[in-house]
């Protein structure tokens, strides 16, 4: 097997793997969520929850009471038809990318009181849907689904909801996302600290296949403001690799660079950035 092939099959292993984990962080409470009860109230969403991965595997959503809104004054325990869909946008303070969004068709049910309750004494719920539970008038939902639909950079991809978290769905099974919403702005101030020129050798390595991962898409500039040309921006950053948007006067592009290995900590994340510059540079280097 040629070096190249050794290449290609890693960066199909990682474009997978980026996928899964993208859409286990929307999952897990990255971005912002809005439910749609379609079969009740068709054009009216609900978008004040706050949602995530149990640590039993469960996708759970909390809300406030609200007579007004279909879906959060649906009755506890009466199954209701929802759609899901959820927003990520980059920590970019620049420009305004949004990084990916996943939907969903499932089935919410809003849990009793007391069901509630005993979620929270055994800390089995995300941080965020407990801070509503805790609340007056706060109420949590668990909606059962079989697949989620992620739509990046790369396109449209179907996944299967078993396939984000493990199959026994005991307690403490799940896998951690990372970086999940309250490591993020950590993750994206590390990645933003490095050199644009080191960024930029990234996004042409990757360009050059010279490294593993993938241009997203590419299309000429045009209409762009002074202040983003010759810029690179952050997309994304994952526990797999890095999304760099790369803004040069005749062209615009979004490369998906990977890391050698799994980033799971901001330890890792440092390690992992100076690994692909390091690879980035000695790939576009003069061979003697």
């Amino acid at each position: 097997m040629s070096p190249s092939t050794d290449l290609a099959a890693v960066s199909a292993d990682a474009l997978g793997a980026r996928s899964r984990s993208m859409a286990h962080r929307l999952m897990s409470g990255a971005g912002c969520a809005s439910l749609l009860a379609y079969r009740l109230s068709p054009d009216e969403f609900c978008s004040s929850v706050a949602h995530g991965l149990t640590q039993s595997g469960q996708f759970v959503v909390a809300a406030h009471t609200d007579p007004a809104d279909a879906v959060a004054s649906a009755p506890d325990g009466q199954p209701i038809d929802v759609r899901v869909d959820l927003l990520k946008e980059s920590p970019e303070p620049a420009v305004r990318l949004v990084a990916a969004t996943v939907h969903l068709l499932g089935e919410l049910t809003w849990l009793e009181p007391d069901e509630t309750f005993l979620m929270l004494v055994q800390g089995d719920l995300p941080a965020q849907v407990a801070e509503i539970a805790e609340n007056e008038g706060g109420r949590v939902g668990v909606i059962e689904t079989d697949r989620v639909v992620l739509r990046d950079s790369l396109g449209v991809t179907p996944i299967d909801f078993g396939s984000l978290v493990r199959a026994d769905r005991r307690p403490q099974t799940t896998d951690a996302a990372y970086p999940n919403s309250e490591d993020e702005w950590d993750a994206y101030d590390l990645v933003a600290s490095v050199d644009e020129a080191f960024l930029r050798q990234i996004c042409f390595a990757v360009d050059e296949a010279a490294i593993a991962g993938t241009i997203c898409w590419r299309k000429p500039t045009t209409f762009t403001c002074e202040h983003t040309l010759g810029r690179v921006f952050l997309a994304d950053v994952d526990r797999t690799g890095v999304t760099l948007m790369s803004i040069e006067p005749d062209e615009t592009l979004t490369a998906f660079a990977a890391f050698r290995h799994t980033a799971t900590t901001l330890d890792d994340l440092a390690v992992q950035m100076s690994c692909l510059i390091e690879d980035s540079i000695s790939a576009r280097s003069p061979r003697i």
